[in-house]
């Protein structure tokens, strides 16, 4: 019998917490003498669902983030490529000449475009607080003109995508926090444990088996799994 331990449960899902205190309710069900010791974990399954609700919401959430952080990644790298293009046209096609060189002459646009989050943002900053040496180098109005729009285009993919980045961090952040108040749960459900086991042998005194029966882990899933393979894949700790 696999019993509900500390080193047994360590890193139980949620989920299958939650269906383990269910299955308790309905063994301590099956004798009515005992039907006195399920307020408790009535309890306890109830904190088990909630939390397991705010860790779905969290998980869809942290889902949503990286898309979105993706999406705006795209449009960053997008600019950036269209930046190059114009200002490469802009100076004569000279990888020397202004405005070209200002913005591409120290990195290269497949480079940027493959940036993390915190070099883009650092990259697009930086590159848009040189629009005004740019600009005077430049003598026709119309190239003055496009530089600017460009730039303008290159300050909101920036904007976007570091704010995309925030959510992103937030996210991720929050599902890991929901980690701590799943461990807190774990630690109660020993502590009920090992009080529900007493309640049981004052009622049926040497009944170890009456015991395993409705407190191991039996009726549990696995918090790893076989593949078909012969890999073990183990569930999100949360």
């Amino acid at each position: 019998m696999r019993r509900f331990t500390a080193d047994a449960t360590r890193d139980l899902t949620i989920e299958n917490l939650g269906d383990y205190v269910h299955g308790v309710l309905v063994a301590l069900a099956v004798r009515a003498d005992l039907a006195g010791l399920s307020s408790p974990w009535q309890d306890l399954l109830a904190r088990c669902d909630a939390h397991d609700a705010r860790k779905r919401a969290a998980r869809r959430g942290l889902n949503g983030a990286r898309v979105a952080y993706a999406f705006h990644h795209a449009e960053f790298a997008n600019t950036v490529k269209k930046l190059s293009s114009e200002t490469y046209h802009l100076a004569g096609k000279d990888v020397r000449a202004e405005p070209y060189v200002s913005f591409f002459g120290a990195v290269k646009v497949a480079e940027i475009q493959r940036f993390g989050l915190l070099k883009a943002t650092a990259y697009g900053r930086s590159t848009v607080e040189l629009e005004a040496p740019v600009l005077s180098a430049l003598t026709s109005e119309s190239a003055k003109d496009l530089v600017r729009s460009l730039l303008a285009e290159l300050h909101t993919a920036t904007a976007a995508l570091e704010e995309a980045g925030r959510v992103r961090e937030d996210a991720a952040s929050e599902l890991t926090g929901l980690d701590i108040g799943r461990r807190l749960l774990v630690r109660q459900t020993l502590d009920l444990v090992a009080q529900t086991e007493v309640g049981i042998l004052t009622r049926y005194q040497g009944r170890r088996d009456l015991v395993d029966a409705i407190l191991a882990l039996t009726n549990t899933p696995a918090t790893k799994r076989s593949r078909p393979n012969g890999v073990e894949a183990s569930d999100e700790g949360t």
